[in-house]
């Protein structure tokens, strides 16, 4: 959250002085940079649960992730201090505060390309994996004053609401940060495999540190390593990926975005010969703190980038839990694996709260 000063008076309360106290707003209840991760939630499936043999594979995952809600440290509605900057207010409002409502979705196309060797290191198969994203990425924020008459919250909302809405809100188009990785691959056993993929983000995506809403998550490198293990059945499979994510430093604006652990599990079970049934979730951890830090860059720069040096309030450190049904088609004996789900988020904290819907194909080249 962004602390900001209150001030009271006896004169009138103008639209500019709340636009220019609003300009803070962009850190507000939010981690990660804008409340977004190098990592999507969700995204493991199919690939968790079933056979990895060596070969060249497509993936092609499609997701609508959809939120209307933004929670606070509290797990409750994320609010703000609503600044009334000066001319000062026409009556004393302590304690003054906004609810921020949100409706933001994101649509990607994740096409991913594999390859699995015969080479042998350390007794598991050597391959390698690529990610190069196409995203759209749309949000519209509101801000409701709380705490205040009905009469002077329904002459103040549409004001500061405006306000919210043309600093903050987006819609934009592009590629996004490219994925590449090393893999390694085990037979640890009957039924069970084991994965290890030290991924390196590249920020190449569509990135302008002047907007909120980005297709690219920032001008920086995530560092994000992986483990996987899977158990392959005569009918369940089940899979879990743990993935870990350190980033440095948005040279664009001195912003850290803390470490995350991320854990995505599937369990599916064949009802017929080719169709399976199971359900899937996961869950996000932010484990350090956001922090940014300006020094290097010039008054100047901070004015042009719309920056500002308030303290990032407990580092915004953010969580996210989500479950859901998960049904797959095996096309053919093994052509292609056709899947989809649904994921319901819970229990957010300083993030997005919403459900995502998947559909995602595989097939061995």
């Amino acid at each position: 959250m962004v602390r900001l000063r209150r001030h009271a008076g006896s004169a009138s309360l103008s639209a500019v002085a709340i636009a220019a106290s609003l300009l803070s707003l962009s850190g507000v209840a939010q981690s990660a940079e804008n409340g977004l991760q190098r990592y999507s939630p969700g995204i493991g499936g199919s690939d968790m649960t079933a056979p990895l043999a060596p070969g060249l594979y497509l993936q092609v995952p499609l997701v609508h992730y959809h939120a209307n809600k933004l929670k606070g440290g509290d797990r409750g509605a994320a609010t703000t201090p609503t600044p009334v900057g000066s001319p000062p207010a026409p009556v004393a409002l302590p304690n003054l505060r906004s609810e921020l409502g949100i409706s933001a979705d994101t649509y990607a196309a994740l096409p991913r390309l594999t390859y699995l060797s015969t080479t042998r290191l350390l007794g598991g198969n050597v391959g390698i994996t690529a990610m190069l994203p196409l995203v759209n990425r749309q949000a519209r924020f509101t801000a409701t004053p709380v705490g205040l008459p009905a009469n002077l919250t329904a002459a103040l909302a549409p004001t500061i609401s405006s306000s919210v809405g043309t600093l903050l809100n987006g819609n934009e188009t592009g590629i996004g940060d490219l994925e590449i990785s090393p893999l390694i691959h085990w037979e640890i056993g009957d039924h069970q495999a084991l994965n290890i993929a030290p991924t390196l983000v590249l920020p190449t995506g569509n990135y302008d540190v002047t907007r909120r809403v980005n297709p690219g998550y920032g001008n920086f490198y995530t560092f994000r390593p992986s483990i996987q293990y899977s158990f392959i059945g005569d009918g369940w499979d089940f899979g879990v990926r743990t993935v870990f994510s350190f980033n440095t430093r948005n040279k664009d604006n001195g912003y850290y975005s803390g470490n995350m652990f991320n854990v995505d599990w599937q369990l599916m079970r064949f009802i017929s010969d080719d169709v399976r049934l199971g359900v899937q979730g996961y869950f996000v951890r932010q484990l350090s703190k956001d922090t940014r830090d300006l020094s290097g860059f010039s008054s100047t720069e901070i004015a042009a980038k719309g920056l500002n040096r308030t303290e990032i309030i407990n580092g915004n450190k953010s969580s996210v839990t989500a479950l859901g049904p998960a049904l797959g088609w095996v096309v053919n004996g093994g052509e292609m694996l056709i899947e989809g789900k649904y994921l319901q988020e819970f229990g957010a904290r300083n993030r997005t709260e919403g459900q995502a819907v998947w559909l995602s194909i595989s097939k061995p080249l």
